[in-house]
């Protein structure tokens, strides 16, 4: 699919799809347009309820008086006053009603108050995200081609510099979703801590980022006793992915993204309920947006140095497997007690986070984990859980969540949810008292970066979708570029 901007006049636009918006009881600009060459039609079309403001629906009419396109598409864009709220529904509902279309062209630069360089960015990326097909493993030959256009354009009054590269980026920031998607969507059968290692191997050498891979050899080296301790009921061997993207000055402090990578968890010993344990493949979603966000900046040439670090294996039960009681020493030499081995992602994290702090000396890091459900019974499913230890570094990445309509919330951090962990035989037990169970993880992973600037983000209740709609989302990838992006201003 082509993505390009178009300009000159609106009504002249020779495509199969002119893809205009309307308010409840107004007319963007480019409607207007359109109402006028069409002496009024549109507003009939409006009078009669065959095209409606109401946000998110979606009118196709062919043979539309006067425009050059085939056919007009008129999309709701809901209340002019809730502005950013309504843009991103109102684009993806035009953008997949055109699915069937050669070509079309979208004129959304007049909605709402928006920066039209914010616009052309949204544009290019949710056209990869909504019609670029997903990977998926069926096996009739028979069924219907997958339908896209063959180009998507967006028109504009002028091309300027500004708008040509934010369009530019817009597309790249699409494909690195698309691979967070296409990770976090693969079986777990496929995607085992080997494939992903391979992938990012693979990553690198085309992107020109370097990737070092560690196997458990080396992990038992390193003493990552938390780490290993997860891996231990697995047959699939553990890897520890670290990848490197020195886009800034030679001796510059990297950014650090430290990812969960579980490829499957079954809770092991704690072993979780059979229903829903199919979605238990997303527990890599942390790693696959790291992975995704490294991508994507190296593609974008960002000028900073990025540490990208990642923990893959599986949580499963085996006569091997780690047991509740069982302590472990982290790669810090702290000492955790495992209450309940269904709490492994902050085992893997507490030794990657103190490895990457450790090695890298990072000016900041930003984790991503699919961590707790208690994130989920916060937040649900529209905000990532925030936690941090510097409120620079969590106003910077909320701003970041708002850019790129990602958005996070933040939630507590204090020495009550630390001492919530107390163990009586371990410096830590992995689990605290029943209640707060997104802030006790966060105080659990606090424990592990000392001083250095941190943010946790608990994506388990936005890393995938459930129902007949499931499959990855490919969050937090928009608010981790935005922030990247911004590091750079």
């Amino acid at each position: 699919m082509k993505l390009t901007l178009a300009a000159g006049k609106l009504l002249s636009q020779k495509t199969d799809a002119l893809i205009v918006g309307i308010y409840r009881g107004k007319l963007t600009k480019s409607a207007e347009a359109v109402d006028k060459a069409s002496k009024n039609a549109l507003s009939a079309l409006i009078k009669e309820g065959d095209a409606t403001g109401c946000l998110g629906t979606v009118g196709i009419f062919p043979n539309f008086p006067g425009i050059a396109a085939k056919r007009l598409v008129v999309v709701g864009l809901g209340k002019e006053e809730d502005g950013v709220l309504n843009f991103q529904k109102a684009l993806s509902s035009a953008l997949k009603a055109v699915y069937f279309v050669k070509t079309a062209v979208i004129s959304c630069t007049d909605w709402f108050d928006l920066s039209p360089e914010w616009i052309a960015e949204q544009v290019s990326c949710t056209a990869i995200d909504v019609l670029e097909k997903s990977v998926d493993y069926k096996s009739n030959p028979d069924r219907p081609a997958w339908k896209q256009p063959k180009s998507v354009s967006l028109f504009v009054e002028e091309k300027t510099p500004e708008l040509t590269t934010a369009f530019a980026e817009g597309a790249v920031i699409g494909k690195g979703i698309k691979l967070a998607k296409e990770l976090g969507d693969a079986p777990a059968n496929l995607c085992t801590p080997k494939y992903m290692a391979e992938q990012c191997m693979k990553l690198g050498s085309s992107l020109k980022f370097d990737v070092t891979v560690f196997e458990e050899k080396a992990l038992n080296k390193l003493k990552m006793g938390c780490f290993l301790g997860v891996a231990a009921g697995s047959k699939q061997p553990a890897y520890m992915i670290v990848m490197e993207y020195n886009g800034g000055q030679k001796k510059e402090s990297p950014v650090a993204l430290v990812g969960k990578g579980l490829t499957f968890d079954a809770g092991g010993i704690s072993l979780k309920p059979a229903k829903g344990m199919d979605e238990m493949k997303y527990d890599m979603s942390g790693a696959a947006s790291i992975v995704a966000a490294m991508a994507t900046a190296a593609s974008l040439k960002l000028p900073i140095n990025i540490v990208g670090v990642i923990g893959c294996t599986e949580n499963l039960p085996s006569g091997s497997a780690v047991k509740p009681g069982d302590i472990l020493c982290s790669y810090s030499g702290k000492t955790v007690e495992v209450l309940n081995t269904d709490a492994e992602g902050r085992l893997v994290l507490c030794d990657l986070l103190s490895y990457t702090i450790d090695k890298f000396k990072p000016i900041l890091v930003v984790d991503a984990a699919t961590l707790t459900g208690a994130c989920v019974v916060a937040l649900g499913h529209e905000y990532t859980g925030l936690f941090s230890n510097n409120e620079e570094l969590a106003l910077e990445l909320l701003q970041a969540g708002e850019n790129s309509l990602d958005k996070c919330w933040r939630l507590p951090l204090g020495r009550a949810y630390t001492k919530a962990l107390k163990s009586r035989f371990a410096d830590l037990a992995n689990i605290g008292a029943p209640g707060a169970g997104a802030c006790t993880a966060a105080a659990f992973l606090q424990e592990f970066v000392g001083k250095t600037p941190w943010a946790h983000l608990d994506i388990a209740g936005t890393a995938w979708s459930s129902g007949e709609e499931k499959g990855s989302t490919g969050r937090p990838v928009p608010l981790l570029i935005s922030f990247l992006k911004d590091l750079t201003q």
